[in-house]
Protein backbone atom coordinates (compact mmCIF):
# COMPACT_ATOMS: atom_id res chain seq x y z
CA UNK A 1 0.00 0.00 0.00
CA UNK A 2 2.56 2.50 0.70
CA UNK A 3 4.70 3.53 -2.05
CA UNK A 4 6.92 6.54 -0.84
CA UNK A 5 9.77 6.57 1.97
CA UNK A 6 10.18 8.67 4.78
CA UNK A 7 13.05 10.55 2.82
CA UNK A 8 10.97 10.79 -0.63
CA UNK A 9 7.61 12.58 0.33
CA UNK A 10 5.39 14.15 -2.33
CA UNK A 11 4.07 17.32 -2.73
CA UNK A 12 0.75 18.21 -2.98
CA UNK A 13 1.70 19.55 -6.72
CA UNK A 14 2.86 16.45 -7.73
CA UNK A 15 0.00 14.46 -6.34
CA UNK A 16 -2.16 16.47 -8.45
CA UNK A 17 -0.11 15.64 -11.17
CA UNK A 18 -0.77 11.70 -11.29
CA UNK A 19 -4.67 12.60 -10.68
CA UNK A 20 -4.12 14.57 -13.99
CA UNK A 21 -2.46 11.58 -15.63
CA UNK A 22 -5.65 9.56 -14.85
CA UNK A 23 -4.38 7.35 -12.07
CA UNK A 24 -7.08 6.00 -9.74
CA UNK A 25 -7.35 5.29 -5.95
CA UNK A 26 -4.57 7.26 -4.77
CA UNK A 27 -3.97 9.58 -1.19
CA UNK A 28 -1.75 10.90 0.29
CA UNK A 29 -0.62 11.05 4.45
CA UNK A 30 1.63 12.95 5.51
CA UNK A 31 3.59 13.08 2.19
CA UNK A 32 3.26 9.35 1.62
CA UNK A 33 1.90 8.29 -1.25
CA UNK A 34 -0.69 5.80 -1.23
CA UNK A 35 -2.35 3.19 -3.30
CA UNK A 36 -4.86 1.30 -2.55
CA UNK A 37 -6.48 -1.69 -4.02
CA UNK A 38 -9.37 -1.34 -6.79
CA UNK A 39 -12.40 -1.86 -5.07
CA UNK A 40 -14.28 -4.96 -4.69
CA UNK A 41 -17.64 -5.74 -6.04
CA UNK A 42 -19.65 -5.16 -2.85
CA UNK A 43 -18.40 -1.44 -2.36
CA UNK A 44 -19.61 -0.90 -5.88
CA UNK A 45 -23.03 -1.78 -5.35
CA UNK A 46 -23.16 0.31 -2.18
CA UNK A 47 -22.11 3.16 -3.87
CA UNK A 48 -24.22 2.81 -7.18
CA UNK A 49 -26.85 2.50 -5.06
CA UNK A 50 -26.70 5.18 -2.47
CA UNK A 51 -25.63 7.27 -5.60
CA UNK A 52 -28.89 6.40 -7.07
CA UNK A 53 -30.89 7.84 -4.10
CA UNK A 54 -29.08 10.75 -3.55
CA UNK A 55 -29.26 11.99 -6.92
CA UNK A 56 -32.97 12.05 -6.34
CA UNK A 57 -32.95 13.31 -3.63
CA UNK A 58 -30.16 15.83 -4.25
CA UNK A 59 -32.08 17.05 -7.41
CA UNK A 60 -34.08 19.15 -5.47
CA UNK A 61 -31.62 20.84 -3.26
CA UNK A 62 -30.93 24.29 -3.79
CA UNK A 63 -28.01 24.27 -1.58
CA UNK A 64 -26.07 20.92 -1.86
CA UNK A 65 -24.25 18.72 -4.32
CA UNK A 66 -22.47 15.27 -4.19
CA UNK A 67 -19.35 14.24 -5.70
CA UNK A 68 -18.04 10.73 -6.18
CA UNK A 69 -14.36 9.95 -5.52
CA UNK A 70 -13.09 13.51 -5.26
CA UNK A 71 -9.89 13.85 -3.81
CA UNK A 72 -10.35 16.36 -0.12
CA UNK A 73 -7.14 17.62 1.33
CA UNK A 74 -7.38 17.39 4.66
CA UNK A 75 -4.35 18.80 5.86
CA UNK A 76 -2.12 20.92 4.11
CA UNK A 77 0.87 21.16 6.47
CA UNK A 78 1.55 17.73 6.35
CA UNK A 79 0.08 17.12 3.39
CA UNK A 80 -2.67 14.90 3.25
CA UNK A 81 -5.58 13.76 1.10
CA UNK A 82 -8.33 11.07 1.04
CA UNK A 83 -10.55 9.82 -1.26
CA UNK A 84 -13.56 9.06 -0.07
CA UNK A 85 -16.52 7.33 -1.72
CA UNK A 86 -19.00 10.40 -1.57
CA UNK A 87 -18.30 13.98 -0.61
CA UNK A 88 -21.57 16.89 -0.33
CA UNK A 89 -21.01 20.38 0.03
CA UNK A 90 -23.07 23.38 0.76
CA UNK A 91 -22.70 25.68 -2.43
CA UNK A 92 -23.85 28.91 -2.83
CA UNK A 93 -27.09 29.97 -5.29
CA UNK A 94 -26.06 29.47 -9.53
CA UNK A 95 -22.47 27.94 -7.83
CA UNK A 96 -23.82 23.86 -8.10
CA UNK A 97 -21.00 22.67 -9.72
CA UNK A 98 -18.05 24.48 -8.16
CA UNK A 99 -17.32 21.68 -6.30
CA UNK A 100 -17.15 18.97 -9.13
CA UNK A 101 -15.10 20.65 -11.63
CA UNK A 102 -12.19 20.49 -9.00
CA UNK A 103 -9.39 17.76 -9.59
CA UNK A 104 -8.99 17.96 -6.14
CA UNK A 105 -10.27 20.65 -3.19
CA UNK A 106 -9.53 21.91 -0.14
CA UNK A 107 -12.78 23.03 0.50
CA UNK A 108 -14.25 21.41 3.16
CA UNK A 109 -17.86 19.34 2.56
CA UNK A 110 -20.08 19.06 5.30
CA UNK A 111 -20.51 15.43 4.93
CA UNK A 112 -18.19 12.75 3.91
CA UNK A 113 -19.28 8.66 2.80
CA UNK A 114 -16.48 6.50 3.15
CA UNK A 115 -16.97 2.61 1.94
CA UNK A 116 -15.37 0.02 4.66
CA UNK A 117 -14.99 -2.64 2.11
CA UNK A 118 -11.62 -4.30 1.46
CA UNK A 119 -9.02 -4.64 4.08
CA UNK A 120 -7.01 -1.79 3.75
CA UNK A 121 -9.83 0.47 3.72
CA UNK A 122 -11.42 -1.37 6.82
CA UNK A 123 -8.07 -1.14 9.31
CA UNK A 124 -7.28 2.94 8.17
CA UNK A 125 -11.23 3.82 8.91
CA UNK A 126 -10.70 5.22 12.30
CA UNK A 127 -7.82 7.38 11.33
CA UNK A 128 -9.70 8.10 8.57
CA UNK A 129 -13.05 9.17 10.53
CA UNK A 130 -11.03 11.20 13.28
CA UNK A 131 -9.26 12.69 10.30
CA UNK A 132 -11.91 14.47 8.48
CA UNK A 133 -14.04 15.80 11.84
CA UNK A 134 -10.91 17.15 13.02
CA UNK A 135 -10.70 18.67 9.89
CA UNK A 136 -14.53 20.41 10.62
CA UNK A 137 -16.56 17.92 8.15
CA UNK A 138 -20.14 18.19 10.39
CA UNK A 139 -20.90 14.33 9.58
CA UNK A 140 -19.20 11.01 8.66
CA UNK A 141 -20.96 8.21 7.10
CA UNK A 142 -19.22 4.66 6.95
CA UNK A 143 -20.58 1.99 5.42
CA UNK A 144 -19.54 -1.41 6.26
CA UNK A 145 -20.15 -3.93 3.70
CA UNK A 146 -18.92 -6.67 5.33
CA UNK A 147 -20.82 -6.57 8.91
CA UNK A 148 -23.70 -4.42 6.64
CA UNK A 149 -23.70 -1.94 9.66
CA UNK A 150 -23.92 1.96 8.41
CA UNK A 151 -22.24 4.25 11.36
CA UNK A 152 -22.64 7.52 11.27
CA UNK A 153 -20.39 10.32 13.60
CA UNK A 154 -20.64 14.15 14.14
CA UNK A 155 -18.07 15.75 16.41
CA UNK A 156 -20.87 16.10 18.83
CA UNK A 157 -22.85 12.98 19.79
CA UNK A 158 -20.55 10.35 18.87
CA UNK A 159 -21.12 7.68 16.85
CA UNK A 160 -24.87 5.74 15.67
CA UNK A 161 -24.83 2.26 14.34
CA UNK A 162 -27.86 1.28 12.13
CA UNK A 163 -28.59 -2.37 10.84
CA UNK A 164 -30.92 -4.21 9.09
CA UNK A 165 -33.90 -3.50 9.12
CA UNK A 166 -33.42 0.27 9.90
CA UNK A 167 -33.04 3.11 7.81
CA UNK A 168 -30.35 5.77 7.60
CA UNK A 169 -31.97 9.22 7.47
CA UNK A 170 -30.16 12.69 6.70
CA UNK A 171 -30.64 13.83 9.96
CA UNK A 172 -29.67 17.61 9.91
CA UNK A 173 -27.65 17.28 6.99
CA UNK A 174 -29.73 16.49 4.62
CA UNK A 175 -33.29 16.87 6.03
CA UNK A 176 -35.84 14.47 4.17
CA UNK A 177 -33.40 11.92 2.72
CA UNK A 178 -34.06 8.24 3.87
CA UNK A 179 -32.47 4.78 2.86
CA UNK A 180 -33.08 1.80 4.05
CA UNK A 181 -30.05 -0.10 5.59
CA UNK A 182 -30.78 -3.59 3.53
CA UNK A 183 -30.92 -1.17 -0.12
CA UNK A 184 -27.39 -0.08 0.11
CA UNK A 185 -26.15 -3.56 -0.38
CA UNK A 186 -28.51 -4.91 -2.86
CA UNK A 187 -27.29 -6.06 -6.31
CA UNK A 188 -28.11 -2.99 -8.56
CA UNK A 189 -31.33 -3.82 -10.90
CA UNK A 190 -29.88 -3.48 -13.97
CA UNK A 191 -26.71 -5.67 -12.70
CA UNK A 192 -29.55 -8.45 -12.00
CA UNK A 193 -31.11 -8.61 -15.38
CA UNK A 194 -27.63 -8.55 -16.65
CA UNK A 195 -26.94 -11.83 -14.73
CA UNK A 196 -30.38 -13.01 -15.35
CA UNK A 197 -29.88 -12.52 -19.30
CA UNK A 198 -26.38 -13.96 -18.67
CA UNK A 199 -27.53 -17.30 -17.12
CA UNK A 200 -30.56 -17.51 -20.08
CA UNK A 201 -27.67 -17.30 -22.98
CA UNK A 202 -25.78 -20.35 -21.02
CA UNK A 203 -28.77 -22.33 -20.57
Amino acid sequence: MTESTAHDLMTLEQFEERILDGERWIELVEGRFLRLNPPDDAHGDVVRNLSRSLAAFLKKSTDTCACFELPLIVNKEGPTVRCPAVSCFRFEPGNRFAETDKVLTDTRPVLVVEVASTNERRESMSDRVQAYLEWGVTGVWVIDSVTRHVHQFDGKRGGLTLKEPQVVTGQQLLPGFAIPVSDLFQLPGWLKLQSVESNEHED
